[in-house]
């Protein structure tokens, strides 16, 4: 199979990554332990998933240490890191989802945190994404297609993710009632994932008094809810606060997200332990819960 250069990475640039020589990386592909591709001119490029998968199965580090150059940005497809949010916007628009992954998984290989992955490259060009569609400057197709492309490669790059060491703690994860938007729910639950919490998230448009007899049933460890707007104000602040009322007597925390809680007045229509201002505010937040 032929393949383009972009977003693929080298024999050399998968040694340098894995600390070890060109040599040792095409033994591995000869083995079959290292799954390649051939350019046109039948040189190997490696796929970042396929390339993070090995290094979980195989207990190779995945940091590079500081100061050392980035393996990823050096090359002449990424000359223009910080031009990276826009490189990830138009693989976004472009729906063009291999290339988001591994455009996501590369950062991830590169030393990039996860929460620096979603809250400086991810929601960053999603957000001017939302923004050139409300001007009417992307089309509804162009929108959709940046968000199924925004899933995909968020579910490659989980898949990638090496497992934490699970504590043992339950998170339950929604969107408010009328919001449509699954995107922010489940950066939220990737992010309490990693943490080592069970994660079980409701998705988008969940009613209060459907999540409030959840919670009840299974009592969780915390509640993160996310809107990126709310109609209906008066029905489901009242809605709520039920759910609300129950949290605070079985000592639940409840985390807030979405810039809708900017807003003081909606924070006091809506109160909350926390109102996530980013996905690294979330993972702080969970990391210091008590045992």
């Amino acid at each position: 199979m032929q393949v383009s250069e972009i977003n693929y990475l080298t024999t050399k640039e998968v040694a340098r990554l894995c600390r070890v020589s060109d040599a040792t990386v095409k033994r591995w592909e000869d083995a079959g332990l290292l799954k390649s591709e051939r350019t046109s001119g039948k040189h190997r490029r490696f796929r970042a998933e396929e390339v993070a998968r090995f290094q979980r199965e195989q207990g190779l580090g995945q940091k590079v240490c500081h100061g050392d150059q980035s393996v990823l940005s050096s090359t002449s497809r990424r000359k223009n890191l910080a031009g990276s949010n826009t490189t990830l916007f138009d693989l976004l628009v472009s729906g063009c989802e291999e290339e988001t992954a591994n455009f996501m998984i590369g950062a991830h290989l590169q030393g990039t945190e996860l929460t620096e992955i979603f809250d400086d490259l991810l929601s960053p060009a999603m957000q001017r994404v939302g923004e050139l569609w409300y001007r009417g400057e992307l089309s509804v197709a162009q929108e959709h297609l940046a968000t199924r492309a925004a899933h995909y490669a968020v579910h490659k790059l989980r898949t990638s993710l090496p497992l934490p060491e699970m504590k043992g703690k339950t998170a339950f994860c929604a969107a408010f009632e009328t919001d449509l938007h699954e995107l922010p729910s489940y950066l939220a639950q990737v992010t309490i994932e990693n943490e080592g919490w069970e994660v079980t998230n409701f998705g988008a448009n969940t009613p209060f008094f459907s999540l409030n007899e959840e919670v009840l049933q299974y009592t969780p460890q915390v509640v993160c809810i996310s809107a990126t707007y709310i109609s209906e104000l008066d029905r489901l602040s009242r809605d709520y606060r039920e759910l609300r009322e129950n949290a605070v007597k079985m000592k639940i925390p409840m985390i807030l997200g979405g810039k809708i809680f900017e807003d003081d007045h909606i924070r006091r229509r809506f109160p909350a332990e926390l109102y996530a201002e980013s996905f690294a505010e979330v993972a702080h937040f969970v990391e210091r819960l008590p045992e």
